[in-house]
């Protein structure tokens, strides 16, 4: 067993698995459409709204896609930005798109207001084959359904509640390091990486942060760094990589040297774990 599959085991036995809920009805009623809610892990609602094969999905992290069938031919993968892109009322975006039991298109929300002048949109994505194109045309109110969507995310969300700082005896470990930002540039903020980016501003970003990672028990983390205040947040495990829900974010965590040491990547959008490089590395030790 190597020493960070040890460390691993040593983090996953204090921890528990998420447990993920089937899909279940949403009561959203709009003549024609279909509504449902599902958890996935890591405490995530995705809501969806199906009319026939097409379907348009919210969830709770702020993602949301539009999905259909795969084409034939099409491959299991990503297709990142400039080998997918969708139409809505003429304009033309470049998004990336998957491909597992269904394709897939990641758009943003600010997409919606033309998704529901234009009642549908049209796709275009490049297979091994060239490219492949297609129209999708909705029924119905188009507003009501995005409404719905929004209802559904908004019952589905937790307002977090303010966590009182536990007592240095209940804690199981504790490790103190580094927080680098890897394109600190592309924040805007003030103070340290708790604080959310506001709008475009002239401000100072800090490229390194001191950090530190105190695991409790009932797997939650308590984060503290120098610059703002300590929080607590909770964590599930998968397959030995450890992720810890942080504000709009996420950390990716790795435990090595029998637990000695923490290594870890934060991405400001939970989304993107998988889409791009982290916003910042983070290297703890006990």
């Amino acid at each position: 067993m190597t020493k960070a599959w040890v460390g691993a085991a040593l983090f996953l036995a204090l921890s528990t698995s998420a447990v993920v809920a089937q899909q279940e009805p949403w009561g959203a009623n709009v003549p024609g459409w279909k509504f449902t809610q599902a958890s996935e892990a890591g405490g995530i609602a995705n809501c969806r709204a199906m009319q026939g094969d097409y379907l348009v999905s919210l969830s709770t992290n702020g993602r949301t896609y539009l999905s259909m069938s795969v084409p034939a031919g099409l491959p299991k993968g990503w297709y990142r930005e400039g080998r997918a892109s969708v139409i809505i009322g003429g304009n033309a975006e470049p998004v990336d798109a998957e491909v597992t039991n269904r394709l897939l298109f990641y758009i943003d929300s600010g997409n919606y207001p033309g998704l529901i002048r234009a009642r549908g949109y049209q796709w275009r994505i490049m297979g091994p084959k060239g490219a492949l194109t297609g129209t999708v045309s909705f029924s119905g109110d188009i507003a009501n359904v995005i409404a719905a969507l929004r209802a559904c995310v908004k019952a589905n969300t937790v307002a977090a509640q303010p966590q009182p700082a536990p007592q240095a005896a209940s804690s199981i470990a504790k490790w103190s390091g580094m927080w680098s930002w890897v394109r600190p540039l592309e924040f805007n903020f003030s103070g340290g990486p708790a604080a959310p980016p506001p709008g475009p501003q002239d401000v100072t970003v800090r490229k390194r942060e001191n950090v530190s990672f105190e695991l409790l028990p009932n797997n939650h983390v308590k984060i503290c760094f120098a610059s703002s205040p300590c929080s607590v947040f909770p964590f599930t495990q998968n397959n030995g990589i450890f992720e810890i829900d942080y504000h709009s974010g996420i950390i990716s965590v790795v435990t090595d040297d029998q637990g000695r040491s923490l290594n870890g990547q934060f991405w400001w959008q939970k989304q993107n774990r998988m889409r791009t490089t982290p916003d910042a590395m983070i290297l703890v030790r006990q």
